[in-house]
């Protein structure tokens, strides 16, 4: 049996630029270790908003933009994670089964009928942690010293092995042991909900895209994961019209938007305030008050300019008789 880490890179949140794997034996022996730098065929977008920092990608927009696009890298991406004498490893995995699957639908290729564990899950499971948390963030706090260059796909593919290689080793688990204790860290491609949720995550930043000057980044609790992305997409564009970000991340927020003090997420909340955290928490009321204050803040302004508008147009007409 081998064990496939593997990691992929988006040029704009959903088009595949890069799939990077760690193919090691069970003794986490590299076998091979390899970077798929993928043609986008889509416009290198990492930031929608002036002044956010960018994710840095290993290679520049010239270079994707040079090399084969996923139809090419198809069969052997296909061959690496459907060999049966293949498990697969992932951090987020459910979220790269998402952009093969949006990748697969745009070339018109089959689906892949593949699982593998969630590294990621896996790590907070078993450490207590009460949120997701980045590869980085893992490797830091399991102190594996190496040093990686992330947001490279072989790369993190390594990282991720060493983050499962520490687990597994610090726990003393077996391959069984995880399957048995943490079937919920095995993860299926479920692929219709992966279409809906990467689907969702594409609205998101469509919606961002028309919208300029987003400042501060609001996070919801658990009960916004209850809503249908529809209702989800109506209050996130209202956010954006207003001037605030969305994001889904507490630890990146600086607002914590609540209905009530229960719940895994206002925990973390909390958490990450013992941390020393600066975010700011309003429950759902005064945060929709604040925002239907803006909302006609904005419509006043909106109808200051248009008689400004109206004057300079009267002006001119007036001028043009003259």
């Amino acid at each position: 049996m081998k064990y496939v880490f593997f990691d992929i890179e988006c040029s704009n949140g959903h088009d595949i630029c890069s799939f990077g794997y760690c193919l090691t034996d069970e003794k986490f022996k590299i076998l091979k270790k390899e970077d798929l730098v993928i043609n986008p065929e889509s416009k290198i977008k990492l930031s929608s908003n002036k002044g956010r920092p960018k994710i840095q990608l290993a290679y520049s927009q010239e270079y994707f933009l040079k090399q084969n696009p996923f139809n090419y890298f198809y069969p052997t991406i296909k061959s690496l994670l459907t060999n049966p004498k293949h498990i697969l490893f992932g951090h987020s995995i459910s979220s790269d089964f998402g952009f093969l699957n949006i990748a697969c639908n745009r070339y018109n290729l089959p689906l892949l009928d593949i699982a593998g564990f969630d590294t990621q899950k896996l790590y907070c499971k078993i450490y207590n942690k009460p949120h997701v948390q980045s590869l980085e963030q893992i490797i830091t706090e399991l102190e594996i010293d190496k040093i990686f260059q992330y947001h490279k796909s072989s790369e993190d593919a390594q990282a991720t092995m060493m983050v499962f290689k520490s687990i597994i080793e610090e726990n003393n688990l077996s391959l069984e042991d995880l399957k048995s204790l943490y079937f919920d860290c095995y993860i299926q491609n479920n692929k219709n909900n992966n279409n809906r949720y990467l689907l969702f995550v594409k609205q998101v930043k469509e919606l961002r895209e028309k919208y300029n000057n987003l400042n501060k980044k609001i996070a919801f609790c658990d009960k916004f994961k209850n809503l249908t992305n529809e209702k989800k997409l109506e209050i996130i564009e209202l956010l954006f019209k207003n001037g605030y970000d969305y994001t889904n991340k507490i630890y990146n927020c600086d607002i914590f938007v609540y209905e009530e003090s229960k719940g895994k997420r206002y925990d973390y909340y909390n958490y990450l305030l013992s941390k020393g955290k600066n975010i700011e928490a309003l429950n759902k009321v005064q945060f929709f008050e604040k925002l239907k204050k803006y909302d006609k803040n904005i419509d006043l302004n909106r109808k200051m300019n248009q008689l400004k508008q109206e004057k300079i147009s009267n002006k001119k007409r007036v001028t043009a008789k003259l």
